[in-house]
């Protein structure tokens, strides 16, 4: 029987949870393959080969490190599952701005912890991921659209249109145009746009869109309350790596830096 694995690295299992909120879906999958390792979930677990190995968190120990490398090795396909880690997630929303030292300081007030620490990284940072699929939480959904298509021998296909495109299509009322602070124009789409949904902006927590303008997008939030400064924190939140990609005018990013 196909064998699937669910492992948990640095998060807080809310992407574990939300797979087991799949609730129908869980048990008509349980059915046509064996979840051999899921210790979030069951006592009984094999770390062994695995068609498909499912990864939360970001890599921030070496035991971190270790596990997902051998995940890799006994995976044929290895998907990392929510933002931690897709992209580093909230974790390592500062890696640019301090060194592990000054961030055990701050956070522990120590730098020598019982673990080896590292600054968080995505999984795609440090071993091969053939599929992503982002969100604080994941989108059930996806998942369970990612193991039906794996497991018949198709590609998952994710479009990176921004969440703007489902709030057009839910005919929800622009949060940008009514100066609350939103996300949608830069960010992921396929979560459904709950956020938007219910009056509050997008948090980015899904990443980069196709082509996202993060300068176009930092003038908006200025306009809508922010300050340079806290506007690109803002977009920093959640996109971990990808915040490398928020490249502004040499204007803004001396504004950003007397913020």
């Amino acid at each position: 029987m196909v064998k699937i694995g669910i492992m948990g690295l640095t998060g807080c299992s809310g992407c574990q949870c939300e797979i087991l909120n799949c609730e129908e879906a869980i048990y008509r999958l349980i059915e046509k393959v064996e979840i051999s390792y899921f210790p979030l979930a069951q006592d009984n677990n094999s770390f062994g080969e695995f068609e498909i190995l499912f990864v939360e968190g970001s890599v921030t120990t070496e035991e971190d490190e270790r596990k997902v490398k051998e995940g890799r090795e006994r995976a044929k396909f290895l998907v990392a599952v929510g933002s931690c880690a897709c992209y580093g997630g909230v974790q390592s929303q500062r890696n640019d701005e301090a060194s592990l030292e000054e961030m055990l300081l701050a956070v522990y007030g120590r730098k020598e912890l019982p673990v080896k620490v590292q600054k968080p990284r995505a999984v795609s940072e440090v071993v091969k991921v053939d599929y992503e699929l982002p969100g604080c939480p994941l989108d059930k959904r996806q998942f369970v659209y990612a193991v039906a298509s794996i497991l018949n021998g198709v590609k998952p296909f994710f479009p990176k249109i921004p969440v703007c495109h489902e709030c057009k299509l839910s005919e929800t009322e622009c949060l940008t145009l009514k100066g609350i602070p939103c996300q949608g124009p830069v960010t992921f789409a396929g979560c459904g746009a709950p956020c938007t949904a219910s009056g509050v902006g997008c948090q980015g927590c899904r990443g980069n869109c196709d082509f996202p303008n993060f300068e176009e997008m930092v003038e908006i939030l200025k306009k809508n309350g922010l300050s340079t400064g806290d506007a690109v924190k803002f977009l920093k939140v959640f996109r971990g790596y990808q915040s490398k990609e928020i490249k502004l005018s040499e204007g803004v990013v001396e504004n950003e830096k007397g913020a």
